[in-house]
């Protein structure tokens, strides 16, 4: 299935999909028939009334390596994402080499290039969008709550319901002041194009909304031109809209790969109808905007003249339109017919990252206010008190708290006391809330994220003196030492788009203390189809103008005390669900398109190539789909798992056999076709696949005949004849033997200890790993840059399973022993013997960790003597008893590391203290001793190989 932990690509963040394989871990378990199993992974989304965990199952679709790195062309991608599809059912559930399709007809199996990508038709029509981000959970993905989770949210949701439906109640002298703000809300004009041209090249056509849309020729800088007729005189602003459309990457406002664009500069140009050649500047001394990407991207950027600044859309990680207001020094078009020229200019170094779809519109009201973009605070924190000797010392004196970015988990020990970071789920601002007493300082913490940067006032009242740092930065502080009481403050700042970290320090001198906050900012930039539905006769809006307006008024303008009471509660919870809400973990899915994507044979596999186009199709050789089957993945899914179809049971039930003997059947167990290997033995392979499926894909009921079987209960020992007859054992005349798998080795190794973890479920685990491995594949900005290894047992000691894997860089204990990268799909490991392997399973840390638990274990269950330890530490790791000569040899080098660590206490030491040390131990020689005899024993070869 290709599980991996990270996207694989570029910056290889972080991707949450530990959701798919706890429901692959549950289906097993569960013993899911496996017919079931493969439909809900392929199309669990398109089964009627689908379940969340059906939804979950498609994850097995999404597994695969993803990219947002610049320059990434979004059609390349779509299609290495569905021909990697492709590829990886077509090797798991038939068994074939698809993928040699992909560019010519299959040169020895019975494919053809167009059988291959009707094939790719039933992949390619997902809602995903080719540059994941860079983010976890790249949609489509679905939440999954856990019981908890799922009864705080919908309690939140009930709660929210209750407050939205008291803010929209019948208030008639709210309506009434609504009525009067919308009447000073300015009227914007739409303007149609006369005129549309791209320095670059590319194609720009009118649409009938009077929007122009952007096509063909995608250079990587771009300036547009486009003129227009005004209607009247006296225009004030110039409002542009950037729309999205299907079109363009990711259905975004953006012509780049992921969708985004990047504008810098928005010039604009008046000329006299009388006088249409002679234009004359006009001079923009203001700009707005609804969303800017972060702090580096402001809408102010495209009117400052520079070509390696602008405003970018953030349209790459957040969907929907854009729109910016560009205010003008003095009214322009002073007769009516006037034209406006205006130029969009796209020369970032980010390159093709030109808007996709504009629309332009100017107003001639007197008064644009200043407007403000979105504005969400999450919960207010708090820890403390810190003590100290005076206010005065409390207040010059750096506490944790400010001495670098605010960790909600930070634990700080003040004495004897541990202090935390608390939640104050029902703190509004403007309220007095009070702190922990004490002489010394609290701190007071909050994110507040910005769609757009903004200058803002914050209000503080503190008692007794206050410390403001905003993004780390002071921005204000006032010692007190106007005497104690409650002091107010208004102070200046700006926030960025994004997040932006808030941090008080109030200082007590005496007596009680507490904080107030409030926080002022422009008012709030209205949506642009509110704006214009505002311009629309009251009885010609439609419902959800109506309903629309009245929110946003109630919510963000109006001035009534209660309504912004029950307003302010709203916030709160809708801030405590939001945050509750990015705690959940996501999985990611599979969805359909609306309008599907359309497939083509691509000559020689070039994605930009296209060729006629296909339909959703199978392979000719194989029996056909029924006649009225739908052109969907559920029918693909649920023709693999007909048992007319010569290779699903087969292909399974030989992938079973090959995690039971070693090897396969069919020893290629990823090629049943010409290229691979013919069964060894073909009845008894026809007659498992048959009894497989007449068995109801009974998982569980197959493994118990495999290993209840005479071929499989054979010994394993072999006799010099057979061995030169038969060296691969293709003929099972003895039992199986072969080195375990990687995950297994280790997983053997904790649970011989007692360490192994046995909790089912859950995100993935980072055990320990040496230094630098990630850092020397990292990149600036990614978020698995640096390996943290985790803390507790709990963690650490849990399966391999659980391991998190970074595409990039692997677990190296596993890798040494043949792990796959999980780049592509792998049913058939190898199997290597090299000094490395050794040396890594015997001086790893957590193998010695391992080691040293079983010697524990030995001393504390294994009996009084040695040679009952050593008995009973062979026969637990190996399940028989030692020979005479086998626990001589034992003996022996227990003696032999009993004086050396005699005389040697201090390695002794160390060596027992590795991993999660065990606390006090009594006999460290001897358990140091016993760690190395347990360390040998681990290593045996009847230990790591089955059999």
């Amino acid at each position: 299935a290709r599980y991996g932990d990270t996207h694989g690509l570029h910056l290889d963040n972080y991707r949450e999909m530990w959701p798919y394989r706890d429901w692959v871990i549950d289906a097993f378990n569960a013993n899911m028939p496996f017919d079931q199993f493969t439909v809900e992974q392929l199309a669990g989304d398109l089964l009627p009334d689908a379940t969340l965990d059906q939804k979950i199952a498609t994850g097995f679709n999404r597994a695969h390596v993803t990219t947002s790195e610049g320059g990434s062309i979004a059609e390349e991608y779509y299609v290495r994402y569905a021909v990697d599809r492709v590829n990886t059912a077509s090797t798991v559930w038939m068994g074939v080499t698809m993928g040699c399709a992909q560019c010519h007809d299959h040169k020895y199996d019975p494919f053809t290039q167009r059988e291959f990508y009707e094939l790719f038709a039933y992949f390619n029509n997902i809602t995903e969008n080719a540059m994941d981000g860079n983010h976890k959970d790249s949609p489509p993905v679905v939440k999954v709550p856990d019981d908890e989770q799922a009864t705080q949210l919908a309690a939140y949701d009930g709660q929210l319901a209750a407050l939205t439906e008291q803010a929209q109640a019948d208030m008639p002298h709210v309506d009434a002041t609504q009525a009067a703000w919308e009447a000073t809300m300015p009227r914007w004009q739409t303007l149609t194009p006369t005129h549309a041209a791209s320095s670059g090249g590319a194609a720009m056509d009118l649409l009938a909304d009077r929007s122009v849309l952007v096509s063909g020729a995608s250079p990587a800088t771009d300036v547009y031109e486009i003129t227009m007729p005004l209607k009247g005189p006296g225009h004030t602003a110039i409002r542009l809209e950037a729309l999205e459309h299907s079109s363009l990457p990711s259905g975004r406002t953006g012509r780049a790969s992921n969708g985004n664009a990047v504008m810098t500069g928005f010039e604009a140009e008046i000329a006299s109808r009388n006088t249409p050649t002679e234009w004359v500047p006009i001079h923009l001394v203001r700009a707005w905007a609804d969303y800017e990407q972060d702090a580096k991207f402001p809408i102010a950027n495209a009117l400052d003249g520079k070509p390696d600044t602008g405003w970018a859309t953030g349209a790459s990680s957040r969907e929907g339109g854009r729109q910016a207001i560009f205010l003008a020094s003095a009214p322009f078009g002073a007769d009516a017919g006037s034209l406006l020229r205006v130029r969009l200019k796209h020369e970032s170094q980010h390159g093709q990252h030109q808007l996709g779809r504009v629309r332009i519109k100017t107003t001639t009201a007197p008064t644009i206010t200043a407007m403000s973009a979105g504005v969400s605070s999450d919960t207010w924190h708090t820890v403390g008190p810190f003590l100290s000797h005076s206010g005065a010392v409390a207040f010059h004196e750096a506490f944790e708290p400010e001495a670098g970015n605010v960790n909600l988990g930070q634990e700080f020990t003040v004495g004897e006391n541990t202090l935390k970071w608390e939640k104050q789920h029902d703190w509004r601002d403007g309220a007095y809330h009070s702190l922990a007493g004490g002489v010394g300082a609290g701190y007071v913490y909050r994110n507040i994220r910005l769609d757009a940067t903004q200058r803002v006032t914050l209000h503080i009242a503190a008692d007794d003196a206050a410390k403001l740092w905003v993004n780390r930065a002071l921005a204000f502080e006032d010692d007190g030492s106007q005497g104690a009481g409650i002091e107010r403050h208004a102070v200046q700042a700006t926030l960025n788009a994004g997040n932006n970290q808030l941090l008080i320090k109030v200082v007590n001198h005496a007596g009680a203390t507490g904080y107030s906050f409030t926080m002022e900012t422009d008012a709030r930039i209205v949506p642009a189809a509110l704006a214009d539905a505002a311009g629309i006769e009251a009885e010609r809006r439609g419902v959800e103008h109506v309903a629309g307006l009245r929110m946003f008024y109630r919510e963000h303008v109006s001035a009534d005390a209660a309504l912004r009471e029950t307003i302010a509660e709203r916030r709160v919870a809708q801030s405590l669900r939001d945050e509750l809400d990015g705690q959940i973990a996501t999985a990611l899915v599979m969805e359909e398109r609306d309008e599907p994507r359309g497939a083509y044979v691509l000559n020689r596999g070039a994605y930009d190539d296209r060729q006629d186009e296909v339909q959703p199709g199978t392979p000719g050789i194989f029996p056909p789909l029924p006649g009225d089957a739908p052109a969907s993945r559920l029918a693909l899914a649920e023709w693999l798992v007909d048992p007319a179809h010569p290779l699903t049971a087969r292909v399974t039930v030989n992938r079973l056999w090959q995690q039971v003997f070693g090897n396969g059947l069919v020893r290629t167990a990823e090629d049943f076709g010409s290229q691979g290997e013919p069964p060894s033995h073909p009845e008894l392979l026809d007659r498992l696949a048959s009894g497989f499926v007449q068995g109801g894909w009974d998982v569980k009921a197959f493994m118990k005949t495999l290993v209840t079987s005479a071929t499989y209960m054979q010994s394993s020992q072999v006799s010099r004849d057979l061995l030169a007859r038969d060296a691969d054992n293709r003929l099972y005349g003895r039992g199986p033997r072969f080195r375990l798998d990687a995950e297994a080795i280790r997983d053997q190794a904790l649970a011989l200890s007692g360490l192994l973890q046995p909790v089912v479920g859950g995100p993935s685990v980072k055990p320990p790993q040496p230094a630098g491995l990630w850092k020397a594949v990292g990149y600036v900005g990614s978020n698995t840059d640096t390996f943290v290894q985790d803390d507790g047992p709990e963690k650490v000691h849990r399966r391999s399973l659980y391991t998190f894997l970074k595409r990039t860089a692997p677990p190296p204990q596993m890798s040494i022993l043949d792990g796959p990268s999980r780049e592509a799909c792998t049913v058939r490991r190898e199997r290597t013997n090299t000094p490395l392997q050794a040396l890594m399973l015997m001086n790893d840390p957590q193998y010695i960790e391992a080691a040293r638990a079983f010697a524990g274990r030995v001393l504390a269950e294994g009996g009084h003597t040695p040679e009952e330890r050593i008995a009973f530490a062979f026969e637990t790791a190996t399940a028989r008893t030692p020979r005479p000569s086998e626990a001589s040899i034992l003996m022996a080098t227990l003696q032999t590391h009993m004086a050396q660590m005699a005389e040697n206490e201090e390695a002794a030491r160390q060596l027992v203290a590795l991993g999660d040390a065990p606390g006090k131990v009594a006999e460290v020689t001897a358990l140091a001793a016993w760690t190395m005899v347990a360390n040998l024993i681990l290593n045996l070869d009847e230990v790591m190989n089955k059999g």
